[in-house]
């Protein structure tokens, strides 16, 4: 099958359907944040965070504001050091370019591209498991599982809770708690609520994939020559997909050499791996090359919870792909459809690789919903169609129970993601003090944007660093755990200096030391020690808002 054949395949009434679907999970992605924004409390702003990831929020919006400020490299302004090397991003560029040319706020911008993927990804999602599937039914279920399926972590979330406490600000802990509730690569709903990179993530990962397919299948390099130019682009921002990738699909044309007698699998390989290896290179040089990269790559771990939770997190979903993949290989489907082959060869690879000997394991669960959803979806009709036949009374069971059937399904299939929408609606609905700032952090921000030409440091507790940065685009010492180059030692400093455990000569050795020039100081601050800017001489006071005070090193 070509790619022109697969699109004509498609009939109107499966596009509008797309269409149909589009507007639904659109509206359910999109009901929180509307609901955010029009809860803000009064003399607060609604920062659009929501509650997975929160704090990763402020570092896209630092990324485009540096672009809109004019500078094409990004650099890491949540870490005090200097210098630094600038790093080329494909994909921030154009949306910080987009926001410069329109005068958009990074935030603005950042949720522009999120809402315009959106439909993009479900267009690229139809197109891709219309390759697996002739089935127009069998199309459109997967694309329904892809797009609000999710596992069982909301019905046993209290109980990890009690289980397994968040230890605060340790970014070495393992969190242990079912990941259809917290990360976001895990399913495409979570997906979509987060950020554009993700869902671009998803669709450069099913293109890649399908050219590949479509390349190896028709013997055309011109597809696998468009896949190696997607790898390229994508590779530059997403550097962590490329060794899960080429090692699916190293594996997956090794055993269509086996099967086939044929070579030509391999130049299509080789094509596709050469043209998206420039920026593996670029990336891996400048780690090793760059001392501040280098360490902040080292700390910036993302590890997989015990497999428990990606068990929980991938729910019922998980257990009908065990199913449709124990059904394919009984029935050697794997072995006479190389599609199948595929899916199985993704499923089985992707599982092993998301416990890789990497810092970035976490990340690898982006994906694996699609091989798992493909193959619920082929057990799902394995069993539907033999209780058909052989069960007299299931027919008018199905007819008679059809509304309870649906339920029972949004319940078994979907419940933790009803969970992660109502979550947020609950903590919009108690203005929930991290996505409400005080008017003060922005009058005092642009007090610093306006005065701090210098871009000196500016210290504060951790949270108001991750706000700073994402704001107004100022260097601070202590922001967010992976971004702030040696971040447990700046934060156990940060610690003694709010608790008041320096002496002030120790004090102005740190602040000279690190270029710190201003004190920002708010409820966070001094809700972490008993340090009294007020007492030390060598400070004064420059802002004095009803929230915060911002003092500089004389």
């Amino acid at each position: 099958m070509t790619l022109k054949q697969l699109i004509k395949s498609i009939d109107k009434k499966e596009w509008q359907f797309v269409i149909f679907l589009i507007f639904i999970i659109f509206v359910l992605v999109n009901l929180p944040y509307l609901y955010g924004y029009l809860n803000a409390p009064e003399d607060h702003f609604y920062n659009w965070g929501h509650s997975i990831s929160s704090g990763d929020f402020y570092v896209y919006f630092s990324y485009i504001q540096q672009i809109k400020d004019g500078n094409w490299l990004l650099t890491n302004n949540f870490t005090s050091e200097l210098p630094q090397t600038g790093t080329l991003n494909l994909f921030w560029l154009p949306v910080g370019l987009f926001a410069r040319l329109f005068n958009l706020s990074p935030v603005f911008a950042y949720h522009f591209f999120r809402l315009i993927f959106i439909p993009a990804f479900f267009l690229v999602a139809y197109l891709f498991l219309s390759y697996f599937f002739k089935d127009k039914l069998k199309r459109k279920t997967s694309l329904i599982f892809l797009s609000c399926a999710s596992g069982i972590g909301a019905y046993l979330s209290e109980i990890y809770n009690k289980l397994y406490p968040v230890v605060a600000d340790d970014i070495l802990t393992i969190y242990k708690w079912p990941i259809d509730l917290w990360v976001s690569e895990t399913n495409t709903f979570l997906t979509l609520a987060q950020s554009p990179h993700f869902i671009l993530t998803w669709i450069m990962l099913m293109g890649f994939f399908l050219f590949m397919l479509l390349a190896l299948s028709n013997n055309k390099y011109f597809y696998s020559l468009i896949a190696g130019l997607i790898g390229l682009y994508w590779f530059n921002w997403h550097p962590y997909y490329f060794p899960s990738v080429f090692a699916i699909l190293a594996l997956y044309v090794f055993f269509l050499i086996i099967k086939n007698y044929k070579w030509h699998y391999v130049w299509h390989f080789l094509l596709s791996l050469f043209l998206s290896s420039p920026f593996i290179i670029y990336h891996y040089y400048l780690i090793k090359t760059d001392l501040l990269i280098g360490a902040r790559a080292e700390q910036n771990l993302c590890l997989t919870p015990p497999l428990e939770f990606v068990i929980v997190g991938f729910g019922f979903l998980l257990v009908f792909a065990l199913i449709g993949l124990i059904y394919i290989v009984k029935t050697k489907k794997i072995i006479k459809n190389e599609k199948l082959l595929f899916i199985a060869v993704w499923f089985i690879v992707g599982f092993k690789l998301i416990y890789a000997p990497v810092a970035w394991q976490r990340r690898l669960l982006m994906g694996l919903q699609i091989p798992i959803v493909i193959l619920a979806v082929i057990a799902f009709f394995c069993i539907f169609n033999y209780a058909k036949k052989k069960i007299s009374w299931f027919n008018k069971f199905v007819d008679y129970f059809k509304y309870l059937i649906i339920i029972l399904l949004i319940s078994v299939f979907s419940f933790s993601t009803i969970f992660n929408i109502t979550r947020d609606l609950y903590l919009y609905y108690q203005q929930n003090y991290i996505f409400y700032p005080h008017n003060d952090y922005k009058q005092a921000t642009n007090w610093l944007k306006l005065n701090n030409k210098d871009n000196s440091v500016i210290l504060s507790s951790r949270y108001n660093g991750h706000a700073i940065t994402g704001l107004i685009n100022q260097r601070v010492y202590l922001g967010h755990g992976h971004e702030t180059v040696f971040y447990e030692e700046k934060k156990q400093k940060v610690d003694e200096f709010f608790k008041d455990q320096l002496t002030d000569e120790r004090v102005i050795k740190l602040l000279q030391e690190n270029n710190i020039k201003y004190i920002f100081y708010s409820f966070y601050e001094h809700a972490i020690g008993d340090f009294d800017p007020e007492q030390k001489d060598f400070l004064q006071k420059v802002y004095d808002g009803p929230r915060i005070a911002i003092y500089q090193l004389k």
